[in-house]
């Protein structure tokens, strides 16, 4: 891991920015690269708010914020920002053919040392990246906003040697996330397959009529969603009684609605130009505020409760 000195983030969308302040932050030389210079002015934007953010905190001492941002450096051009890469995150759109394109082009500019990691959500990239480093391949799903989420997952590939798992676990921790090692491809890997299972039970409430989102909402955080933080799902069942659990599982009565690839409530709220916090509504009304003063009260939070879920040692 001593090796690693050089980070390149490739693309500095809604995760890109975000990952390259991690970095920036544990003390790594970052390049963020984009095809725009207009992304990445915004991206700059974005972190150094998100730094003074966590100035206000206490997290980031205020000497530091110019050392860090000194430590990101922009470019539109891909050879300038791989070309002396340690460790690489593509962070671009969820296309296999752009994802193939761009490994192929990370495999000739980066050095042949260098990892190159992928923070798809879902795709299966080892069965279509092709690379002469396949042992140097894998996935590293961030969860947004990477600079305050501490899950990493890291996901190995058929060729990724272990080597490979335990630099990138070994570079995450240092940057202080907690990673977890998926030892073979699983669509949606962890996190994503729980979240989808509650999105699909979430559309199904809303599509039917059976609650508001507001009362979806309710029911979510003054009931399980409280308890998860401290005892996660498996422990949960600690605590009810596995006997207990086994008898609840064998109700019949309740089943679970079927996956289906639109929603109604989702088809409603987009053609009226809906999309949520981006563009000032979606289930709940934002209008008068700005995007970068919504995610701010949504960050202070995150990283309040975050932080008081380290003092109590679940973090």
């Amino acid at each position: 891991m001593e090796k690693v000195q050089n980070v390149t983030i490739v693309g500095a969308g809604t995760m890109g920015h975000s990952l390259a302040q991690v970095f920036a932050q544990g003390g790594y030389h970052v390049w963020l690269n984009d095809v725009k210079e207009e992304i990445l002015d915004r991206a700059r934007k974005l972190i150094a708010s998100n730094l003074s953010t966590l100035s206000e905190l206490g997290i980031v001492e205020k000497a530091q914020r110019e050392p860090i941002l000194a430590r990101i450096h922009t470019t539109p051009r891909l050879e300038e920002a791989g070309k002396n890469a340690d460790f690489v995150i593509e962070a671009i759109i969820e296309d296999q053919p752009a994802k193939k394109e761009m490994f192929s082009k990370l495999d000739k500019i980066c050095p042949p040392g260098a990892i190159l990691a992928s923070n798809t959500s879902y795709m299966d990239i080892f069965k279509f990246v092709e690379t002469k480093r396949p042992d140097r391949v894998l996935i590293t799903h961030w969860f947004a906003p990477p600079h305050i989420v501490p899950l990493v997952e890291i996901v190995k590939g058929p060729q990724t040697s272990q080597e490979t798992v335990d630099v990138v676990k070994a570079l995450m921790v240092k940057v202080g996330k907690k990673p977890i090692i998926i030892t073979k491809f699983l669509p949606g890997f962890i996190g994503n397959r729980l979240q989808s299972a509650l999105q699909n039970e979430v559309m199904h409430l809303l599509d039917n009529g059976y609650a508001s989102p507001e009362d979806i909402d309710t029911a979510t955080k003054a009931s399980f969603a409280l308890r998860m933080p401290i005892l996660g799902l498996v422990k949960r069942m600690d605590f009810t009684g596995l006997d207990l659990c086994q008898k609840i599982k064998s109700n019949m009565t309740y089943k679970v609605p079927p996956q289906r690839p639109r929603s109604e409530t989702l088809d409603k709220l987009i053609s009226q130009g809906k999309l949520g916090v981006k563009t000032g509504s979606g289930y709940y009304e934002y209008a008068g505020r700005s995007t970068e003063e919504i995610m701010k009260e949504r960050d202070l939070k995150l990283i309040k409760l975050r932080e008081f879920l380290k003092e109590m040692g679940e973090l």
